[in-house]
């Protein structure tokens, strides 16, 4: 079984961590590690998008791969071009309720309309903390 090291050395920038204390953001960014790894994916073709609140900071200043980092409710939106773009590259978005469910709320219903290939990882922290 690989440790927290192992993650942490080979997927995340050499920075301090952005996260409050009590934050759950690290653990999905540790589960997120753990599936590109035990999917055996490229970080190097992997994009990870995030829009604006507390669940931005789980990729943008921490995996070390691409990142996009966009406006309030635009996450889906901006990974949707990408993805249209690039449709061999691995897009991921990182969003909370706020941004993801409240304001980009119809990007979410129309990407999974059109059947967009993106994995969206939506985190309610029940909170409108840095959203609005």
């Amino acid at each position: 079984m690989k440790n927290l090291y192992y993650f942490r050395d080979k997927y995340v920038r050499s920075q301090p961590s952005a996260f409050c204390p009590g934050c759950g953001g690290g653990i999905i960014l540790n589960c997120f590690l753990r599936a590109i790894d035990d999917l055996g994916l490229d970080q190097d073709k992997i994009l990870a998008v995030s829009g604006i609140g507390c669940t931005a900071w789980i990729p943008s200043p921490n995996f070390n791969g691409d990142t996009l980092h966009t406006t309030h409710g635009r996450a889906i939106a901006f990974a949707t071009g990408a993805k249209a773009y690039n449709p061999d590259m691995t897009t991921v978005v990182f969003t909370g309720d706020g941004d993801g469910a409240g304001i980009g709320g119809n990007h979410l219903i129309h990407a999974a309309r059109r059947n967009i290939d993106l994995t969206v990882i939506l985190v309610n922290n029940m909170s409108y903390a840095m959203t609005g």
